[in-house]
């Protein structure tokens, strides 16, 4: 089974990580090393999971160091995507997450994100990055899914596992391969669409709704 490093560890990630992490080896990633040492602990400050779930994922390491998920060979993003004062999108953190990992994909690799962005972003924003730091080819030697997180902070009742999960890939094999990883860990079910964008929109229609 291919290794998962999750990175960011808040409200979305760290039960991702948690959930992945009763069935595969998992790093949870954080730049935070105050949040990573609190997790150690057993201590979440932001309530969603519980020192006995985080106890119950026992392929579970929590880390700040890169040298911990450079043997990955899936990347979930699960970093916040704030918005500027004008309500505009504020990229940068996601910028920032993607160069970092270009200094550490492989060739093989599959980058996922979960981060609230317009449709096209991944590819139009992330995907230059991550070429251009590890100097592989996009859909030839690494490749990239969007799977946008649903959740509904603090609620008990739906949490990651009992929400349906869209998904997709960059080309229609990796597209299976996403789905299949998601189908271990949300009960819920998942549905694959046919594309990244498809998926960016869904997202954003959804946060309109809200």
């Amino acid at each position: 089974m291919k290794k998962i490093s999750v990175i960011g560890q808040g409200y979305v990630g760290l039960p991702v990580a948690v959930e992945f992490g009763k069935c595969r080896s998992t790093v949870g990633f954080d730049i935070d090393s105050e949040r990573i040492k609190e997790l150690k602990s057993g201590f979440d400050r932001t309530k969603e999971c519980t020192k006995a779930q985080l106890e119950s994922s026992t392929n579970l390491i929590f880390s700040s160091n890169l040298a911990d998920i450079s043997d990955s060979q899936i990347y979930v993003v699960a970093i916040p995507t704030p918005v500027d004062k004008n309500n505009n999108p504020d990229l940068a953190p996601l910028k920032n997450v993607s160069e970092m990992l270009s200094g550490v994909i492989k060739k093989g690799d599959i980058i996922i994100y979960e981060s609230t962005v317009y449709p096209g972003a991944t590819e139009e924003v992330c995907v230059p990055i991550l070429e251009l730091g590890s100097n592989l080819t996009f859909n030839k030697e690494f490749f990239c899914g969007y799977s946008p997180e649903r959740v509904n902070p603090g609620d008990k009742e739906r949490t990651l596992t009992k929400i349906v999960k869209i998904t997709s890939g960059s080309n229609p094999e990796v597209a299976h391969e996403i789905d299949k990883l998601y189908s271990e860990i949300i009960t819920a079910g998942t549905f694959p669409v046919s594309n990244m964008m498809v998926a960016e929109a869904a997202k954003v229609i959804e946060n309109t709704q809200r």
